[in-house]
């Protein structure tokens, strides 16, 4: 009998073959873009998601950074540089008169932002008065001043918080001594201002706080929790206002289990009506309807209540929003402002190029820990809404700052910090100082960067999964709303389509 021939083991070319082929089957992508390039094919394709490399992920993230490249020798001045910049570029060529310019200047030893804001509040008492005599805000003199028509405009119609009253009894003492006119009655425009609002809220309906804590546990931040209360809480006055089988109760009382379909129906034809008058925007009444209608599921699921809400047909909404966005210079002068006026410019320079360059929220960005980066692997894990962690690899300028910060001692718990809440905070506040010196006029906040990253990526044409992976969204459609590709041509399609160019009649 022939000896039975023995299995010959696979060599080790072919084991390195089938483990490549089983990772290639197994993985998940989110761990296929952090490997090198020889776990694939040397022939790359942009397009064919198993031959994507890393080499090409962090080509599309880091760009032009992935080079080391000569920063401008900037001169650091620090923060207390800011006021003065403000004074010299702001207040002198704008603020047209010799009072609010005394008003500024005495605050010129206040923090930066403190001060940003007392320039803003005072150009904005500018423009109140410069509209109310009609006169552009370069006539407005110290005599207006001493106008009682004038100050009782003010009175009534800006002094509606503790600030601006204390700018306008500013106003009223000081005027004299640049006119040598009678010191004004202070009392007698105190009288005229609108009552402060106190600090304390409102009750809040007890299943719409129960309804909070469930948000906080899915992830949701503050803003989202914030704008979801204002939804329910708008149905509930409204049912108090409108509907005799809630008008015994407050918003804070009312009966759950007494809403009913009808109700709902009856608020939803109310909201349509607000926005076909121009009261409401589409988006808000679709955010109020869809805020309501998961409120209701969230008891049903909860407490086996009856869902009222289940027949109410969702409103649509495009939730996309014309952006501008910066251009490559204007985020150059914007990083060269942080070189020059921050404290610390390093720690700084990191957090708003995790925002640009790895698309990170701000709460992501105040939770990064030295846990959370792994060196030598070049890999950053980020803790994202829902409790749900992603890992994106490090190169280029952001890495090497990163090697410069690990190197300097920090007792601190994040890398910006010990409280999240006061990083973002602190962010949010240098970001407004930064863009307006940088000259930025962009509507919103430090989500701006966002934008700037999910559109830089989509422009480089990577595979869709790519665009998911690495903006961590859990669906396509909302990488869309972050996307301004053509934006201004896409502008101009949508406005030439609401033109009407039906026949009138005319000649």
């Amino acid at each position: 009998m022939e000896k039975d021939m023995k299995t010959q083991p696979p060599s080790r070319l072919e084991t390195e073959e089938i483990t490549k082929e089983s990772f290639r089957q197994n993985a998940s992508l989110n761990e296929k873009i952090l490997l090198c390039e020889g776990m694939f094919t040397d022939l790359r394709d942009d397009h064919d998601i198993r031959k994507l490399t890393r080499a090409r992920i962090e080509s599309m993230l880091y760009a032009s950074n992935l080079k080391q490249s000569e920063a401008p020798i900037n001169v650091h001045i620090g923060r207390q540089g800011i006021n003065q910049w403000i004074w010299e570029n702001n207040v002198i060529p704008e603020i047209p008169t010799n009072v609010l310019k005394e008003y500024l200047k005495q605050k010129l030893t206040y923090d930066a932002f403190a001060f940003y804001n007392e320039y803003i509040m005072v150009r904005e008492l500018s423009q109140k008065i410069a509209a109310h005599l009609k006169i552009p805000v370069s006539d407005i003199l110290d005599k207006h001043f001493t106008d009682n028509e004038v100050l009782t405009y003010l009175s009534s119609s800006f002094a509606t918080t503790g600030r601006k009253q204390n700018l306008m009894a500013f106003i009223v003492q000081h005027a004299n001594q640049f006119l040598q006119t009678t010191l004004q009655d202070t009392e007698k425009y105190s009288l005229l201002f609108t009552p402060l609002k106190t600090n304390k809220g409102k009750p809040v309906h007890p299943k719409i706080e129960m309804y909070m804590k469930q948000l906080t546990k899915e992830g949701k931040s503050d803003h989202t929790k914030a704008r979801v209360k204002t939804h329910i809480n708008s149905l509930l006055v409204w049912l108090v206002d409108n509907m005799k089988d809630f008008a015994a109760c407050q918003s804070h009382t009312v009966p759950v289990l007494s809403i009913t379909e009808i109700h709902l129906q009856e608020f939803r034809s109310y909201l349509l009506k607000k926005q076909r008058k121009g009261e409401y925007s589409l988006i808000t009444i679709s955010e109020c309807i869809y805020a309501i209608r998961s409120f209701f599921l969230f008891l049903k699921k909860t407490f086996g209540f009856p869902d009222p809400a289940k027949k109410i047909k969702s409103i649509k909404a495009s939730r996309y929003r014309f952006r501008n966005l910066p251009t490559k210079e204007q985020v150059t002068a914007f990083f060269n402002v942080i070189e020059v006026y921050s404290e610390n410019p390093l720690m700084e320079r990191i957090a708003f190029q995790f925002m640009l360059t790895l698309g990170l929220r701000s709460m992501e960005v105040s939770q990064v820990s030295w846990n959370d980066i792994n060196m030598e692997i070049r890999t950053i894990c980020i803790h994202s809404k829902g409790g749900k962690h992603h890992e994106l690899p490090l190169a280029g300028e952001l890495y090497r700052d990163l090697k410069m910060l690990r190197s300097i001692p920090s007792k601190s718990t994040y890398l910006f910090g010990d409280d999240p809440k006061r990083i973002v905070w602190k962010f949010q506040n240098n970001y407004k100082l930064y863009s307006h010196i940088a000259g930025w006029t962009f509507p919103g906040g430090l989500h701006l960067f966002r934008h700037c990253f999910v559109t830089n990526l989509v422009g480089q044409n990577p595979p869709p999964q790519v665009v998911q992976v690495l903006s961590r969204v859990i669906k396509m459609d909302t990488v869309s709303l972050y996307t301004h590709l053509n934006q201004m041509s896409n502008w101009r399609s949508q406005e030439v389509n609401k033109l009407d160019y039906s026949y009138r009649g005319g000649k």
